[in-house]
């Protein structure tokens, strides 16, 4: 039996091709959003970061000279808003050119009825000075840029002319959220005598195998990081439910072109 024709001489659709088209697309975005929902909430973890930093990146000191570094941390906290509550600044160097003879806390933890918990290592035989820091109760935790130690570094007295470094690269942050996010830091370069060159480096052992000290605890007041204005940068879960409702919406607007022919 042949099938009757409009009046323009096409045959009339039945609609299965076209549900066919709406129930594919349909398919396609719900596997879609399926598989790109673990990445976006991925990358929009590691998005945010915390800097780790010394307020003076060039240092110049004589033998037996010593000087006072702050060491600064910026972040706007995690995904999902989540603020930092510990910090473990690590600082490493050759300990035959310089020697960290003490590390006072910052104020950048500091919160409102909370108590700051710390631990101090001073190894210098290992070239590795390390304070942790954590906050009780952790609140909403701490975000903005302010003052997280002061070290007070000693250039040896015999130590050559040149450069040496002071690095931080070992330094770690958690937060009050669910997702760890990266730690990025500058090193502090010391040159000593006026020295250009640098000087040999060191092989420092894992900091995780140094026992810790703790210190007594202190009560924090109102945190001078909360008051940076900076905004987070911006992480690609938005972007990628932009493209999750493009691409359904292109879809829809084809199966209903068809229809409409």
């Amino acid at each position: 039996m042949t099938a009757a024709k409009c009046d323009d001489g096409t045959r009339p659709r039945d609609g299965s091709s076209d549900r066919n088209v709406v129930r594919g697309g349909l398919a396609v975005l719900f596997v879609f959003t399926l598989s790109v929902a673990p990445v976006a909430e991925t990358v929009a973890a590691i998005d945010q970061v915390a800097i780790v930093s010394p307020d003076r990146m060039q240092v110049q000191a004589a033998p037996g000279e010593t000087v006072e570094i702050d060491v600064t941390l910026r972040s706007q906290g995690g995904h999902g808003g989540g603020g930092i509550d510990a910090v473990t600044l690590v600082a490493q160097y050759h300990p035959d050119y310089l020697e960290i003879e003490g590390v006072d806390r910052g104020s950048w933890l500091d919160g409102s009825d909370a108590t700051i918990r710390t631990a101090e290592v001073l190894a210098d035989e290992r070239g590795t000075a390390l304070l942790e820091q954590r906050r009780e109760p952790a609140g909403d935790g701490a975000t903005g840029a302010g003052t997280i130690a002061t070290l007070t570094v000693r250039v040896a007295e015999d130590a050559p002319a040149g450069t040496t470094t002071l690095s931080f690269d070992e330094s770690a942050v958690e937060t009050t959220g669910d997702w760890p996010i990266a730690v990025v830091d500058d090193a502090a370069t010391i040159a000593i005598d006026g020295g250009t060159d640098p000087l040999e480096s060191f092989d420092h052992p894992d900091p995780d195998e140094l026992a810790r000290e703790p210190t007594p605890a202190s009560e924090g007041g109102n945190a001078s990081a909360a008051t940076d204005s900076s905004e987070p940068v911006p992480g690609f879960t938005a972007g990628l439910a932009i493209t999750v409702v493009t691409l359904g919406t292109a879809l829809l607007v084809v199966a209903a072109d068809r229809r409409g022919r």
